[in-house]
């Protein structure tokens, strides 16, 4: 396929991989070279966004006094059977950590809607039928759970 047909300028890196991923499907390393490029598409700049949020988490509960840490290529790989974001010490160093995920988006299209459902108050449980209920709390409740018990 040519740069016309794709409609992209100079062999973009879409139609580079689409071209790979099209002559790989003769070769024995198909799955391979389209798992390669199903990765290209992600890019630097989302990823960054995600160190930086996940770091900033990470700091702000550092800055409470609850040890936090960033879990070794958080969500790039399965390092040991897990791809989740952060681990949060919130019962202490000595028990285990609570397992936490990072989700950030530049206009919130899909937070706004819980954000609204939340309003003022301190928890919105969330609830499908058969399945366990999600719990979202605002940070400020969230600080407050973890501070409680150190203040004394």
């Amino acid at each position: 396929m040519t740069d016309k047909e794709t409609g992209l300028a100079g062999g973009s890196l879409q139609a580079r991989s689409e071209k790979e991923v099209r002559t790989s499907n003769s070769s024995n390393n198909a799955s391979t070279i389209t798992t390669q490029a199903a990765r290209r598409r992600g890019g630097a700049h989302h990823r960054r966004k995600g160190d930086r949020v996940e770091r900033e988490i990470v700091e702000a509960h550092r800055a409470i006094g609850v040890h936090a840490e960033r879990y070794p290529l958080s969500g790039a790989s399965r390092f040991r059977g897990s791809g989740h974001d952060i681990d949060i010490y919130a019962l202490g160093r000595d028990e285990g950590p609570l397992i936490a995920e990072c989700k950030a988006r530049k206009g919130g299209a899909g937070f706004t809607t819980l954000e609204r459902w939340l309003g003022e108050y301190d928890l919105l449980f969330l609830r499908r039928n058969n399945a366990d209920a999600l719990v979202l709390l605002p940070w400020r409740v969230w600080q407050r759970l973890l501070t409680r018990g150190r203040a004394s």
